[in-house]
């Protein structure tokens, strides 16, 4: 009982320090605490929560790949350089395949309850090193897509309530279709980045979505 009557008194003084030495207003980032009842004044902000993601490719242009190549070639019919039939040593333009540029539209669902989505908190699409489809054949190529970050603007998001969805795109992606290639993909792996007070808090969980780019 003894043990029990000083816990609740050192609690007690505890949040009374604490009620004391805390500002009338005071801004916490993170997920609320059972340890004690909060202050008056104090505000428990949430980050936002990716509900589900979707990535689609969406081509915007394409261009034939040539190799230059010389060599000796055994030609039947007589040229300029050859009256006769025979080796000759010239030079040809072989095709090897197609270079096509991509834009990859990204969606998400995005739980918001601290409204973290705008403008002055300049939120971000995170898009991290990509990771090879599963499973693969040997007629998947890796799209190859660095780290990058991707502003999102007030007119990517759709909604006012706690539920919005955020749309953006990561544009101009080259896909070279040569050899064996024929499909090029990759799992992405996306979180919602915000800066809050002077730093970056990122979103509680990150989605994957994947994404291919066929010839």
């Amino acid at each position: 009982m003894r043990s029990d009557r000083v816990r609740a008194v050192c609690v007690a003084g505890l949040i009374a320090s604490l009620a004391l030495l805390l500002p009338s207003c005071y801004l916490f980032i993170g997920a609320p605490t059972s340890i004690a009842p909060l202050p008056e004044g104090v505000t428990l902000l949430a980050p936002p929560t990716i509900v589900s993601c979707t990535a689609t490719s969406l081509r915007t242009g394409c261009e034939d790949i040539f190799e230059r190549i010389c060599g000796w070639r055994y030609v039947t019919e007589p040229i300029v350089q050859t009256p006769d039939a025979g080796w000759v040593y010239t030079c040809w333009n072989a095709w090897r395949g197609r270079r096509c540029w991509f834009d990859v539209s990204i969606q998400l669902i995005v739980e918001d309850p601290s409204n973290d989505l705008r403008a002055s908190m300049s939120p971000r699409v995170r898009l991290y090193d990509v990771q090879p489809l599963s499973p693969s054949t040997s007629q998947h190529c890796l799209l190859n897509i660095s780290q990058t970050d991707i502003p999102i603007q007030s007119t990517d998001v759709l909604g006012s309530g706690l539920l919005k969805t955020v749309t953006v795109r990561l544009r101009d992606i080259e896909a070279r279709f040569v050899g064996d290639c024929r499909i090029l993909g990759a799992r992405f792996r996306l979180a919602i980045v915000i800066d809050a007070d002077g730093r970056e808090l990122i979103s509680t969980n990150a989605c994957e979505a994947s994404a291919e780019c066929r010839n």
